[in-house]
């Protein structure tokens, strides 16, 4: 997968995640997608895998019906670990990552980190301001 396309498909996921487009995340998502999350025991996160389209589609669009527009704010889209995806930072201030693993042409695996201990260098990455070609700063990782 190209740069390009990686960007265009985390912008996509992005979109239609924030604004409840359940026909479009349809179209991005695999069938047999996966979301895991790493809360690390001090934030909010899924204790188990999310697994299946249906069950995904069913969870963007709850999330969208009880948080509504503007639970997190874009930062930048970046790559994490080698896949396209995008940080963001809710309204108390925790930053997230979002990284996807893309298989023929669909989002097969979706790696939320929300993990304070693990993204401290995505904070000061943040707090240093864009890097070039980098809308969250230098070398966002999810660890």
């Amino acid at each position: 997968m190209t740069r390009d396309e990686g960007e265009r498909v985390a912008r996509a996921f992005f979109e239609a995640s924030a604004s409840g487009d359940v026909a479009g995340l349809r179209t991005l998502l695999a069938d047999r997608v996966t979301l895991s999350s790493d809360g690390g025991g001090r934030v909010l996160a899924f204790v188990n895998p999310i697994r299946g389209l249906e069950r995904l589609l069913r969870l963007y669009a709850g999330a969208r019906r009880k948080w509504g527009d503007g639970r997190a704010a874009l930062i930048g889209f970046v790559w994490i670990d080698g896949l396209p995806g995008y940080v963001t930072r809710e309204r108390g201030g925790l930053l997230q990552t979002t990284a996807l693993a893309i298989e023929n042409g669909r989002i097969d695996a979706i790696y939320i980190t929300r993990n304070p201990d693990k993204l401290h260098h995505v904070a000061r990455a943040v707090a240093a301001g864009p890097g070039p070609g980098d809308a969250a700063g230098p070398a966002a990782r999810r660890s």
